[in-house]
């Protein structure tokens, strides 16, 4: 292997930079790391206990006392401003995520393009958030409203640090919340550069966006465990999440999470066959496998197995690793070095346990960074770890079936269940085993298309309430019902 070749140089960001008043971080420095070549990224200082204490303090003070909770056309006019300042800064922002995530360039770019338009959809939702009214007699009426409920902690992963900000960030200011953001701490630079000028807009209150850098243990704790924080949004790893939810009981907050996935991609015999193969990749490969939806778990029917497989296997060995930031690049490295061992330690295991079906080389000038061969794995134990547990990198595990019933029965055979995929031209097939499937997405004959508009959320573990569409921003509201009575006497 070799260094990368044409890479521009970097001179690495110091955060807080002097103007992010809405990031406090009084704590020790932390350095991200680019995967791809183990330069530093980006410097920042990390945010205290106290620092945190001092951020949602603001938040409620300015939750209480400023017309943002009350004033739609407000947060509308911010929001709609926000998505149009992701759009003009795609580029830095982009280069700053390939850096600090390892993500190919083309999905950078195409993550802060769907982040920009994620907050412009909420920003339409910010003047539309209705109540209704409800006749209850001759002299009575009744109220509904909805209303913010007050601090949001939002806690976001690494593997999609914009879109999975700003899926709980734009819908939480849009119905009127005001939040404390504590981005992972693998890709806090990109995060903080992002929020920056939403920040500095002129109408937002001071307070009611802050952002607190630091590790899980310290600065995560500090803002799950304060009584001030009225709910948390938290995407990532269930077993974090089960720890938030049992944090957040203690004083009845609410909580919202979007957590692990082991997701089915069923291929039935009558698929077309170039389509579900190239579905197929998508749907375990993105993001080099780094993502909660992931296809990570392949049902082909046995009558084209054999044949389904042998092409999957041919795409797979012609997939192009190599640096993130060229444009040719179809597979970056995962997001650290830790992560490449965890994933590497899988793919052993699947040799052992079965048999590797196909891999991708890794080219002799590949840069030494935290590169994983995509890897295909079959002739596993239905309970093998390969199969039951999230992987989070670039392994597909291949079972066959013999029916629709068996392939729903493994489907199912998950404590998982955030999305799946079906692949059939008999739509009547599709509609049945999409239903029998309990998965918050289900995607047919296509993967990976997300819309703002329609929700997101898991089954069994894989979490609790629903993200985007209306559902979304249901979820930073409480309703309140006001009761009229306009009677000449009570009794």
């Amino acid at each position: 292997m070799s260094e990368t070749r044409h890479r521009p140089d970097w001179t690495p960001l110091r955060l807080p930079a002097a103007d992010h008043s809405f990031f406090l971080a009084g704590g020790p420095e932390l350095a991200t790391t680019d995967p791809t070549t183990g330069e530093t990224v980006a410097v920042l200082a990390t945010s205290t206990p106290a620092d945190v204490e001092e951020l949602v303090g603001r938040a409620r003070h300015a939750f209480r006392t400023a017309r943002w909770r009350n004033d739609g056309a407000i947060r509308a006019r911010v929001l709609f401003r926000y998505a149009e300042a992701l759009r003009a800064d795609v580029d830095r922002l982009a280069t700053l995520l390939t850096r600090e995530q390892g993500k190919t360039i083309g999905e950078a770019r195409n993550e802060v393009l769907s982040s920009a338009e994620m907050v412009e959809f909420y920003a339409g939702m910010a003047r539309t958030l209705y109540g209704r009214s409800i006749a209850l007699g001759d002299h009575a009426h009744g109220v509904v409203l909805r209303e913010p409920i007050g601090v949001v902690g939002i806690i976001t992963p690494w593997n999609w640090p914009l879109v999975l900000l700003v899926r709980a960030l734009a819908p939480a200011l849009a119905a009127g919340n005001a939040c404390v953001v504590k981005p992972a701490s693998l890709t806090p630079a990109v995060t903080v550069e992002a929020l920056a000028p939403l920040a500095a807009d002129p109408d937002l209150p001071d307070g009611i966006l802050g952002c607190a850098v630091g590790s899980g243990g310290v600065t995560g704790d500090a803002l799950v465990g304060h009584p001030d924080v009225h709910m948390i949004a938290f995407t990532g790893e269930t077993g974090t999440g089960v720890g938030v939810m049992k944090r957040a009981a203690d004083d009845l907050r609410k909580v919202s999470l979007e957590l692990g996935g082991k997701s089915p991609n069923i291929v039935f015999a009558d698929a077309r066959m170039d389509k579900a193969v190239e579905g197929a990749l998508n749907a375990v490969f993105t993001t080099t496998g780094q993502i909660c939806t992931a296809g990570s778990r392949l049902l082909v029917e046995e009558s084209v197995r054999e044949e389904f497989v042998g092409r999957l296997a041919e795409r797979t060995r012609a997939l192009r690793l190599g640096d993130p930031l060229d444009p040719s690049t179809q597979i970056g490295p995962v997001v650290s070095r830790g992560q490449q061992r965890e994933v590497n330690d899988y793919i052993e295991l699947g040799r052992k346990e079965g048999d590797i079906l196909a891999a991708a080389s890794l080219p002799d000038d590949l840069p030494e960074g935290a590169f994983v061969a995509p890897t295909l794995v079959g002739g596993l134990a239905r309970d093998s770890r390969l199969v039951q547990e999230e992987i989070f990198g670039p392994v597909l595990t291949v079972q066959g079936f013999a029916d629709e019933d068996e392939a729903v029965a493994l489907a199912e055979d998950t404590e998982f269940g955030l999305a799946a995929g079906i692949w059939t031209t008999d739509l009547d097939r599709a509609w049945r085993v999409g239903r029998a499937v309990s998965a918050g997405t289900v995607w047919i004959n296509t993967y990976h298309h997300f819309y703002g508009e329609a929700e997101v959320g898991g089954f069994k573990k894989s979490g609790l309430g629903r993200q985007q569409g209306v559902e979304g921003i249901a979820e930073f509201t409480e309703t309140k019902h006001l009761n009229f009575d306009s009677s000449p006497t009570l009794w």
